[in-house]
């Protein structure tokens, strides 16, 4: 039974708690259209990605009785400073278009911080993204007293006639321990590692030399329709791609089909192995497209930048997103501390 959490009986305004999502939950979301004044999309088999999350609160706003927003909440336990601290994940906020600027994103995120600082205990984190672009979602973010923790970029992917490769195998239950054992190193001084609980074997690749794993990857196929990328690669990308027969089939009817690649190892000096392994799982998947979302300053990133074999398309679009958090309990030379480190992208939180 969904928890009442917030009413306004004058404006006959309610929000609602609940453990599961709801067909009419998921056909909101993926009715919306993400994004600002840069890249805008909607997105597709929302289900599947919310039944990911382990610990979910579904939070759903009705003005008499009709849905005209909804959030979500991953209740989890990340790294920051090299401890593990409670935190929530909140994944967007979606807004009815017909009801906006009548100050009901505000509302639902208000609750929502409010909901997760008291279930936090003393000390621990609420965080979510938003793109660098979207000026009214971070406007939203700060109005309820959250902060920019980093930022992190979308980079992406690409490969015109994928190869498939023989060498590459999924990650055996038996060696799950040993590959949270090597994301840990390279990992070890970056902030949101959940590696316990996101590394899952049946989505995880590795590739080996002997008994040694040279590259891992873990990977998971998703679907945007775009509806407005910017700049003039934007305008190529959206109306003219389509028209070319070659590569139409690239972007069909604005449909961008890819993996999101996460939980990334490859040894220093064997980074080739590692587009080896993501070029494979895009032939399996019959995909040309992965995206990748990481730090900047992570050494991670930019030893994988330095080996230039993203693609001519990654080149082409910039997609920044600010990690916004709030901290409960932490004084601010813990939070400067934490301010000074890359960010670790989990691969199960919803982007």
């Amino acid at each position: 039974m969904p928890e009442l959490i917030f009413e306004d009986t004058k404006r006959r305004l309610a929000i609602r708690r609940s453990s599961r999502h709801t067909p009419q939950f998921v056909d909101f979301l993926e009715r919306i259209v993400w994004g600002s004044g840069g890249v805008q999309y909607t997105m597709h088999s929302l289900a599947d990605i919310l039944d990911r999350l382990k610990n979910p609160h579904f939070f759903s706003l009705t003005e008499a009785g009709r849905l005209v927003a909804v959030t979500t909440l991953n209740h989890k336990t990340v790294c920051l400073n090299g401890r593990r601290y409670p935190a929530f994940y909140a994944f967007g906020i979606a807004v009815d278009p017909a009801n906006r600027r009548r100050g009901y994103g505000t509302l639902v995120a208000e609750h929502r911080l409010r909901y997760g600082l008291n279930h936090l205990g003393d000390k621990g984190l609420f965080y979510g993204y938003v793109e660098a672009s979207n000026a009214s979602s971070l406007k939203t973010n700060m109005k309820v007293g959250s902060r920019s923790l980093g930022r992190y970029q979308a980079v992406l992917l690409s490969r015109l006639c994928p190869r498939d490769d023989g060498r590459c195998r999924r990650l055996p239950e038996t060696r799950k321990e040993h590959m949270v054992q090597l994301l840990s190193a390279p990992y070890e001084n970056h902030n949101l590692v959940d590696l316990d609980d996101s590394v899952d074997v049946e989505h995880s690749y590795i590739r080996e030399q002997g008994d040694d794993i040279v590259a891992g990857v873990q990977c998971g196929p998703r679907r945007l329709t775009i509806k407005q990328l910017p700049g003039m690669s934007g305008l190529l990308l959206v109306k003219a791609l389509p028209h070319i027969p070659l590569l139409r089939r690239l972007m069909p009817e604005r449909n961008f089909y890819f993996l999101t690649f996460g939980n990334i190892f490859v040894k220093k000096g064997r980074e080739a192995e590692l587009f080896h392994l993501m070029e494979a799982l895009l032939a399996r998947h019959h995909l040309n497209f992965g995206m990748m979302y990481l730090d900047r300053r992570s050494p991670v990133y930019q030893r994988i930048a330095a080996a230039r074999k993203f693609g001519l398309l990654n080149a082409m679009i910039e997609v920044p997103v600010e990690v916004m958090a709030y901290f409960k309990g932490f004084s601010a030379a813990e939070q400067a501390a934490i301010h000074g480190q890359p960010l670790f992208i989990p691969m199960n939180d919803p982007v």
